[in-house]
């Protein structure tokens, strides 16, 4: 199940999104998509789980799906500077490029992908104070509000937010949805012990 969601989830993407086009702008987009759902559904499953307690089986490929999430996402940056940015790193921290705000967003969302990535083992767990791990790990969301904030302003034609295909369209609400369940979590009552 831990190699059989991202698979999956990249033939849909690549079979539904772009139609099994292998050129560099498809395979970026497919990328980005891929990243993003997979951060989502790495996140959802803790908020699921507790209102559907059945799902707590999921909590055992949270790590995978989180750790390969950024892997896609650190692949998708590699195929833009390579194919768009033309290995100019200088681009990535271009002011002037009308699309910086979400370039910048992006970049955020990976380097804190990074840091949960790097925190993501037991090893990491034991030189960390618990408080410290659950907040760098927490950050996860604000990860994935970036990503939605870079989406967003990426995808802007003259202010306007267009997402042509419906999978596009799918991976930016879903995503939404991940950040909403989450906020209605914090605010239920907790859980008694």
């Amino acid at each position: 199940m831990d190699l059989g969601v991202p698979i999956g989830l990249f033939l849909l993407f690549f079979f539904f999104y772009n139609f099994g086009q292998l050129t560099p702008r498809e395979m970026v987009k497919t990328s980005s998509l891929l990243s993003i759902t997979l951060l989502g559904i790495t996140l959802i499953i803790g908020p699921m789980a507790r209102l559907v307690p059945t799902l707590d089986i999921l909590k055992a490929h949270r790590k995978f799906w989180g750790i390969t999430s950024f892997l896609v996402g650190l692949t998708h940056v590699g195929l833009v500077f390579v194919y768009y940015y033309k290995f100019n790193l200088l681009k990535f921290v271009d002011i002037s490029n009308p699309k910086y705000g979400g370039i910048l967003a992006g970049v955020l969302a990976l380097i804190i992908l990074l840091l949960v990535t790097l925190t993501s083992s037991q090893k990491a767990l034991t030189k960390l104070s618990p408080q410290a791990w659950k907040i760098i790990q927490t950050a996860s969301y604000l990860a994935l509000a970036l990503a939605i904030l870079h989406f967003y302003l990426i995808e802007q034609t003259n202010g306007v937010l267009v997402i042509k295909k419906l999978l596009g369209r799918i991976t930016f609400g879903f995503s939404i949805l991940v950040i909403a369940v989450r906020i209605f979590i914090l605010m239920l009552p907790s859980k008694k012990v």
